[in-house]
């Protein structure tokens, strides 16, 4: 908060009985507040140039000294250890920025093995804040189909792999490897691969892959779009300038 609030200094004794004024202010000097003692190391532009049309010669900028807490505090992070492998996802940010906007999109899906073959109406919605869909089924009234909750419920939707789905285990969010199996005290090592070597990058469908008139392949069933929102119409205008 505020040290000093807005005042006449006096200088320090045995000029008490007079005030600090604009010359006894340089950078690089030390000035005497009430008994403390003040350093001041530098100045904004502003008060660069007005000290300059004074005529006062600017002394160089002179460091920040090193504050023992912060220095102490650092040295003790570095030498402590995980206990086990970490990295760090930041997904706040994306949250923050896009917490409770959805694109909205009016999908089809022509279902070959339907008796009926009539297409499916559906609605897809793409939540901006963490890239995950959900798609809604819209039954008509007496078609006689079951009503579900959810065509497909809310997850992050993969993009098919060339020679089809992976298998369970294939995908995993870290890389992690045994540093010296059972060899050293019966105990094993491990470490996080930051370069994550034999990794598997699967892709998942982001708001850059849907447009009105694309296909998407939710796994397996080729679904259109075929609409959307107004507000998804103007987010696509804005960003994508589409």
């Amino acid at each position: 908060g505020t040290i000093i609030r807005r005042c006449r200094i006096p200088l320090p004794p045995p000029h008490e009985d007079q005030f600090y004024s604009i010359d006894h202010f340089n950078i690089n000097t030390e000035v005497i507040f009430y008994a403390r003692r003040y350093k001041i190391i530098d100045c904004d532009q502003f008060t660069k140039n007005f000290l300059l049309k004074m005529g006062v010669r600017l002394n160089p900028p002179a460091a920040c000294p090193d504050d023992p807490y912060t220095t102490e505090r650092k040295k003790n992070l570095d030498s402590m250890k995980p206990l086990r492998p970490y990295e760090r996802i930041d997904t706040l940010k994306q949250f923050l920025e896009y917490d409770g906007q959805v694109l909205r999109f009016f999908c089809v899906w022509d279902d070959p093995e339907s008796k009926s073959h009539d297409p499916r109406n559906l609605v897809l919605r793409y939540y901006l804040a963490d890239d995950t869909i959900d798609i809604k089924e819209i039954i008509p009234v007496n078609s006689g189909r079951d009503a579900v909750p959810r065509f497909l419920r809310r997850d992050k939707l993969p993009k098919c792999a060339p020679t089809g789905l992976y298998q369970p285990g294939t995908i995993t969010s870290r890389t992690v490897l045994n540093v010296f199996g059972k060899l050293v005290g019966n105990k094993g090592r491990y470490i996080l691969d930051n370069r994550k070597t034999g990794a598997v990058h699967q892709e998942f469908y982001r708001d850059s892959d849907l447009k009105i008139g694309a296909v998407i392949n939710v796994w397996g069933r080729k679904v259109i779009l075929c609409g959307c929102d107004e507000f998804t119409k103007q987010y696509y205008r804005t960003k994508y300038k589409i």
